[in-house]
């Protein structure tokens, strides 16, 4: 029989650890732990304070019906990436699977496919179809984000900031002419601050993984993998993406 999720709902603090825990024989071991950031409608804080999101509920789903543990935390991007990369049976999620991470973690997923596309304000007049177009305008990034890398990779500078929340105020202040991110994540940052953005052009498509630290054993990432499919497969995929979105349209 599986163990039921149990949620420990707190209100965020800087830096602060949400713990969500399941029960599981792992947990003699090491309790497996998951890194992820404020980066919705994938991984967010709602206004109960929980760390929620769609990455989040289909991996709480996926760790139930492996019959596993996992605390959550929601740190900055650069420091959940790095803890993940460097500290046993730590994961970090939604992460894009490039190939310069390839070897630097193990990998269960997709749990979500995002385009990476380019966006302006409305009412600014830009003119871009492509990378290259816009090696003459300040392009905004956050700290350690696959999309900015990809494009600071095509030759294009980038201006970073701690977070990708960030850039749509950066946008607005004109410290910016033009903001790479996930199309998702873009959307719903911008809808939430109630800026109106238009995309320019999409220049990518990823898709996002749990990225584990190599200490995590194989046989635990089989039956995370193993009960993802098994998700996707029944329909739960989409049950759970439908009421995440949802409930995001309900959010003050």
């Amino acid at each position: 029989m599986k163990k039921k999720t149990v949620r420990i709902g707190q209100r965020l603090a800087p830096l602060m650890v949400i713990p969500l825990l399941l029960l599981s024989p792992f947990s003699q071991a090491g309790t497996l732990i998951f890194n992820t950031e404020e980066y919705p409608p994938f991984n967010f804080v709602n206004s109960a304070g929980n760390i929620d999101g769609f990455s989040t509920r289909l991996l709480e789903a996926t760790l139930d019906e492996a019959n596993l543990s996992a605390t959550f935390r929601l740190l900055p991007w650069a420091r959940a990436y790095t803890e993940a990369q460097l500290r046993e049976h730590h994961c970090v999620f939604s992460t894009a699977r490039t190939p310069e991470r390839e070897s630097l973690f193990q990998w269960v997923g997709p749990l979500v496919v995002t385009d990476w596309a380019a966006f302006a304000l409305t009412d600014i007049d830009i003119q871009a179809s492509r990378l290259s177009e816009l090696e003459n305008l300040r392009v905004g990034s956050f700290r350690g984000d696959a999309v900015g890398r990809f494009v600071e990779n095509s030759g294009v500078p980038i201006l970073v900031t701690a977070a990708d929340r960030e850039n749509i105020s950066r946008l607005e202040a004109g410290l910016i002419d033009v903001w790479v991110s996930s199309e998702t994540v873009a959307r719903h940052i911008a809808a939430e601050a109630g800026v109106s953005i238009e995309r320019l052009f999409t220049f990518n498509q990823a898709e996002m993984y749990l990225a584990c630290h190599l200490s995590v054993p194989e046989t635990i990432l089989t039956r995370l993998q193993t009960s993802l499919d098994t998700l996707r497969s029944e329909g739960h995929y989409e049950r759970i993406r439908e009421r995440v979105l949802r409930q995001w349209e309900r959010e003050p």
